[in-house]
């Protein structure tokens, strides 16, 4: 496979999951475009705390993906910081666009979960990219 290939291929991966992400984290709960089959429910903490992990596995996988997007063009670690601002921005921009969406609100707790996820994959990629221990 050539490396322009390559390389639009991983952006296509890349941007394909952004764009599915930013559809499931700003569709209405009550009338969704795509049914992940969510009970609804009281926000009771056990909720808030399952739905934060989901957030924490979202953006490090998002954050991982971009990486491996990004370093098909650039040097590994250039590659790992532009993923963490990717990933940052678009945890902390469509959390905030949810208090526009019909029966979602902006919650910090999502926020944190979305920023830590992005930190905890860059750290790991840091170290495996810097070979530290």
């Amino acid at each position: 496979m050539t490396k322009w290939l390559m390389l639009i291929l991983r952006g296509c991966l890349a941007l394909g999951w952004t764009a599915l992400l930013c559809l499931l984290l700003l569709q209405p709960e009550a009338d969704p475009l795509l049914d992940l089959g969510i009970p609804e429910g009281e926000n009771t903490l056990l909720r808030e705390l399952a739905f934060g992990a989901v957030h924490l596995a979202a953006f490090a996988f998002t954050c991982s993906l971009w990486t491996w997007a990004l370093a098909a063009r650039f040097t590994l670690q250039a590659s790992v910081l532009a993923a963490v601002v990717i990933s940052l921005a678009l945890g902390c921009l469509t959390e905030l666009a949810q208090g526009y969406t019909p029966d979602r609100h902006a919650s910090w707790l999502d926020i944190g979960a979305n920023i830590a996820g992005a930190l905890m994959a860059a750290r790991v990629l840091w170290r495996i990219v810097t070979k530290t221990p």
